[in-house]
């Protein structure tokens, strides 16, 4: 029984790393600063960690670069600097600063839960290849965000279209 446990715990937690950070925090800023640089009408998403200053819960979050960009400058009256927040965390106490980047629209929960429903090695072996170079998504931004979530986590940049909205393009990073 104590084998079974065990086996199942580290099943969970293998799953758990896969879903989170599958790469370097090395890579992980650069590819935060690198959507930052891109200021087309086709934002990249980007993740970071955010600090609800009211409630002081923190939590990992899935958003627009430039919808970031907003809420810092909303709350500070300064500029992101990539280069130098190489933490990727921010603190908000202005709700508008909040709701700009959907600090609630999903929970961690949520995330694992959709993060099951993907088949993770398949799609980064996909964008790696050339195979899938976007996804489609049918109304449903929170989905749509969940999935940036995960895959910037697996080291695949995502962009979403301009003119729709609902298409995302996906891009193994690679540093130049």
């Amino acid at each position: 029984m104590k084998t079974r446990i065990l086996l199942l715990s580290i099943l969970i937690g293998l799953f758990s790393l896969h879903i989170h950070a599958q790469i370097s925090e090395e890579t992980k800023q650069a590819m935060f600063c690198a959507s930052f640089e891109n200021k087309s009408t086709a934002p990249n998403y980007v993740v970071c960690k955010v600090k609800d200053l009211h409630t002081g819960n923190v939590k990992e979050i899935c958003c627009e670069a430039p919808f970031l960009r907003g809420s810092v400058r909303r709350e500070t009256g300064k500029n992101i600097d990539c280069q130098n927040n190489t933490t990727r965390y921010f603190e908000f106490s202005i709700d508008s600063a909040l709701w700009n980047i959907s600090f609630n629209l999903y929970t961690e929960e949520e995330l694992n839960n959709y993060a099951k429903t993907l088949n993770v090695d398949k799609i980064i072996k996909d964008v790696k290849s050339g195979e899938m170079t976007s996804q489609t998504f049918m109304g449903a931004r929170k989905e749509q965000i969940m999935f940036a979530h995960i895959m910037i986590n697996n080291g695949i940049m995502v962009t979403r279209g301009c003119e729709a909205g609902n298409i995302c393009y996906l891009q193994y990073f690679t540093k130049n």
